[in-house]
C-alpha cells in the first residue's frame, strides 16, 4: 500500500503541475501500478480479516464500493474540478492521497 500510495503522490503531482503530453505519457502508467498494487493489498487485506465464508460478499462490496461507487463520485467530482481549475484541480486528488498515505503507514505491522 505504502508503494501504491508514494507512486500516486509522483503521479498526482506531476499531474498538476503539467498538461505536456511527454509528462503525461510519463506519468499514466502510474495509473496502473498503483491501482494494481493497491488492489492486491486490499486482496491481502480482505484474506486476512474476513472469515472465509464471506470473502465472496466482502470482495462483491469492495468491488462495488470501494472501486465502483468512489470511483464514479470521484470521476465526477474531478471532471468539476478540472473545469474550474484545470491541471491545478488534480492537487486535490493528491491531498486526498496524503490522507490514504498517512493512513497506510499508520496501519503497517511494526517490526
Amino acid at each position: 500500500m505504502v508503494v501504491a500510495a508514494v507512486a500516486s503522490l509522483v503521479r498526482w503531482g506531476l499531474l498538476a503541475e503539467s498538461s505536456n503530453i511527454i509528462v503525461i505519457a510519463a506519468a499514466e502508467p502510474l495509473h496502473g501500478l498503483t491501482f494494481a498494487l493497491l488492489h492486491l493489498s486490499c486482496m491481502r487485506v480482505l484474506a486476512a480479516i474476513v472469515p472465509r465464508e464471506l470473502a465472496g460478499l466482502a470482495q462483491a462490496i469492495y468491488g462495488t464500493v470501494g472501486v465502483g461507487l468512489t470511483s464514479a463520485a470521484l470521476t465526477l467530482i474531478s471532471g468539476s474540478l478540472y473545469a474550474q481549475f484545470g491541471t491545478r484541480g488534480f492537487w486535490a486528488m493528491f491531498l486526498m492521497r496524503v490522507g490514504g498515505a498517512a493512513r497506510d503507514l499508520a496501519t503497517l505491522p511494526s517490526t
